[in-house]
């Protein structure tokens, strides 16, 4: 038998699932010939299919230099560095991938896969056009090209692109999955449920599908549902490390529906546990974070004339600790004709790390110009979201920490400190398994410790912020008199009074967070004290919090 015949026989080894036989196959080919480069990127790719990712570097590798004219070595080459890791590395590789063979679909589908994950967005969405227009049912491109529009902003194209790629293909997963979180947003909850349950239909062990619907459902004890989420539980430890958490925290939910309080705990201690496994977290860096904000802000440095002159109002932050109400807020908020909620931008966190090195210390070096240079690419920045609004809400939480750079940045712009009860605060970030990582949530003490100095710098806050521009909300009075803190809020932030302000639940715009099911809803009073039937497992937090609040009503 000669090599090629030889090589075609291990191609359908390979193809037959035997992946052994193919192995030792290409084995023999390079015993005969070490230069036959067919045999070391099939090796590649049999090694690639198994898990085997250094592996498949190597053999994909040798092929490419061994036949550097071939586009597809450099292709298959580039989708094993970009799944290892290294999208820059596959960046280069692909570039040569198509400079060979720009027709080939799944060359630019894997540069889309790169730039995506070098964040370029803007040329990722270019490469997965151009694998759709060559390949106009390739449904992959079309979940991938939603899924970057969707993280740029563009919900409404990427809505587009994942239902054309399920009606290419209704059984592909993500695409109904990542469907059904848009329809979550904008409050069609009944369509989003049908189309996480298509995800869990075409693939039952789809874990993020799973809990995404949790989160839209109450359980009870005969739920089809949780029969499922059981038995998956029944080999949590065969699942990767990310599912596993997502089951935990899935599981916890359901049993808390169901009123078995302790059962929920358990998973929920469970995932929490296992992701702080996965976490790395300073927790005396944090604390000098803190000290070093209080230090470079302190009263005097509001006296001085390093603070830009741009008063422009647009701008409304809506701080605090996550799951305190912040949603509600937004939504209140935006039930005005003049305000447009942006949810939880990035924007301000880019600004910093690109523009001010070393922060907090770095402010103060800053002059007066270079600090309204920095709010004014801030608001070009938000004003692309809505050109004509009056006012623009940003939500992210964590923003507390720049209130005293935005006091200098923007003094036009109202801070709104969304606060609630700290148990409940606490314990609802316990218990929520986030979207992105907040390194602190994940441990009962480290989390109440995390509460505490974010009080700690909400009152030094209060103590040297310029009169007007701070103002705290209490969740729990925004559920006993809407209409009060409601006109309160939009009072402070310089609009006339609209009755529409207490219709929030009617809102059409997008809600892009973990509340995005209840602020669809009146407002309601479930969610206070909803620690209380767990509080004999919440010893390390009650004991974290007494130490800043001994005298507070926990």
């Amino acid at each position: 038998m000669n090599l090629n015949d030889a090589i075609h026989m291990a191609v359908k080894l390979a193809n037959q699932g035997m992946l052994d036989q193919a192995e030792e196959a290409c084995r023999d080919i390079l015993t005969a010939n070490d230069k036959y480069h067919p045999a070391y990127h099939l090796l590649g790719q049999l090694a690639f299919q198994q898990g085997k990712d250094q592996i498949a570097v190597q053999m994909t590798h040798k092929a490419v230099l061994l036949d550097g004219t071939r586009a597809i070595y450099h292709r298959d080459l580039a989708e094993i560095l970009c799944i290892c890791g290294k999208p820059a590395d596959a960046l280069q590789v692909i570039k040569r991938a198509v400079a060979l063979n720009p027709n080939d679909p799944k060359s630019h589908y894997v540069a889309g896969m790169a730039l995506t994950a070098i964040g370029d967005h803007d040329k990722a969405v270019q490469a997965y056009q151009t694998t759709i227009k060559l390949s106009p049912d390739h449904g992959r491109a079309y979940n991938n090209l939603g899924a970057v529009l969707e993280m740029t902003g563009r919900a409404a194209e990427a809505k587009k692109a994942y239902t054309k790629a399920i009606k290419i293909n209704k059984n592909h997963a993500e695409a109904q999955n990542n469907l059904a979180t848009i329809l979550v947003a904008e409050g069609d909850i009944p369509n989003a449920k049908k189309h996480f349950e298509a995800a869990i239909k075409a693939r039952p062990n789809y874990i993020e599908a799973h809990h995404n619907l949790s989160a839209l459902k109450r359980y009870k004890k005969n739920d089809e549902h949780f029969r499922q989420l059981s038995a998956m539980a029944e080999n949590v430890s065969n699942l990767p490390f990310a599912n596993q958490v997502r089951l935990y925290f899935t599981l916890g939910k359901a049993y808390a529906d169901i009123g078995k309080y302790d059962t929920a705990f358990d998973f929920y201690r469970l995932g929490n546990k296992t992701m702080r496994s996965g976490i790395q977290y300073d927790e005396k860096e944090a604390v000098k974070i803190i000290e070093d904000i209080k230090t470079a802000f302190d009263k005097k440095n509001f006296k001085n004339n390093k603070i830009s002159k741009n008063d422009d109002p647009t701008p409304i932050f809506i701080v605090g600790m996550p799951r305190s109400g912040s949603t509600l807020i937004e939504q209140i908020l935006c039930g005005h004709s003049d305000v447009y909620g942006g949810g939880e931008l990035s924007i301000l966190t880019d600004i910093v790390k690109a523009k001010i090195k070393n922060f907090p210390q770095g402010v103060e070096a800053l002059s007066a110009g270079a600090l309204k240079e920095i709010g004014d690419e801030y608001l070009l920045r938000i004003k692309e979201l809505h050109p004509t609004a009056k006012r623009i809400v940003d939500k992210m939480p964590a923003n507390y920490h720049y209130a005293g750079l935005i006091a200098k940045i923007l003094p036009g712009a109202h801070i709104i400190n969304s606060c609630r009860n700290p148990m409940d605060s606490c314990f609802s970030n316990y218990t929520r398994l986030f979207l992105y990582t907040i390194s602190y949530a994940y441990d009962l003490g480290e989390l109440g410790r995390y509460y505490n100095r974010y009080q700690d710098l909400m009152k030094h806050w209060h103590r040297v912020l310029p009169k007007g521009t701070l103002l705290d909300i209490h969740y729990e009075d925004v559920v006993a008199n809407l209409e009060e803190e409601a006109r309160k809020m939009i009072g402070f932030v310089g609009l006339e009074w609209e009755d529409r302000c207490l219709r929030f639940h009617k809102n059409r715009g997008p809600v892009r967070t973990a509340s995005a099911a209840q602020v669809r809803k009146p407002i309601y009073n479930t969610s206070l004290q909803k620690w209380r039937p767990y509080e004999k497992h919440l010893g390390p937090l009650i004991e974290a919090l007494k130490d800043d609040t001994p005298d507070a009503d926990l």
